[in-house]
């Protein structure tokens, strides 16, 4: 899958509205009412489009491991108990190369902190924790689940007609440290954006 799962998902003209992904199995966690068309959703709650009612911080989660080829988590990490033991179970269910797509608030953003139920907070450097990359945050190993960044955005996935937030978007990319740490105070984005890939042997069944 060499393009981005991410923007196939969240489109230039909203999220997708049909199946982006035909003839793959997909998993839309903490669905909601809102579930990717052709997904199979799961949601603590039994709403309108929910397939499989489940607690995400309950695991492991009703799935055999390296069943799906994406994973669609919109505004749920922000909500979960463990975000070490969700990235765990979704590195599980997921096939090798599987895509792994994650929108979160943003730390600065008001709608980080507006909902009571929020448990934690993103910076540009979060997933770097899960990423098989060297990278001297993966070297901690809270987890043994990997990953390799196909795609990283401050804000909507695609680039802006309107200029200012173009330039802005296109600031924090090229200085990420210093767009989180000084001038995200003044310029918040509201969400960042995670396309991840599953790194892990092709013959594990």
């Amino acid at each position: 899958m060499s393009e981005s799962a991410a923007q196939k998902i969240y489109t230039k003209s909203g999220m997708a509205r049909e199946n982006p992904f035909l003839g793959k199995k997909v998993l839309h966690v903490g669905c909601g009412t809102a579930k990717l068309p052709g997904a199979t959703g799961v949601d603590v709650l039994k709403l309108s489009g929910v397939d499989v009612v489940h607690d995400l911080d309950k695991t492991p989660w009703p799935f055999a491991d390296n069943t799906f080829d994406v994973i669609l988590a919109h505004s749920v990490l922000e909500h979960v108990d463990s975000v070490l033991h969700f990235m765990n179970e979704a590195y599980r269910v997921g096939k090798p190369d599987a895509r792994l797509v994650i929108c979160v608030p943003y730390f600065r953003s008001v709608d980080a902190y507006d909902d009571p139920t929020h448990r934690h907070f993103f910076t540009s450097r979060s997933m770097e924790y899960f990423l098989d990359d060297g990278n001297s945050l993966a070297a901690y190993s809270y987890s043994g689940a990997r990953f390799k960044k196909i795609g990283f955005w401050y804000g909507w996935p695609h680039p802006s007609r309107n200029p200012i937030p173009w330039f802005l978007k296109k600031t924090a990319h090229r200085f990420p440290h210093f767009y989180d740490q000084y001038l995200s105070l003044l310029l918040p984005v509201k969400v960042l954006f995670w396309d991840l890939e599953v790194i892990k042997n092709k013959n594990s069944k």
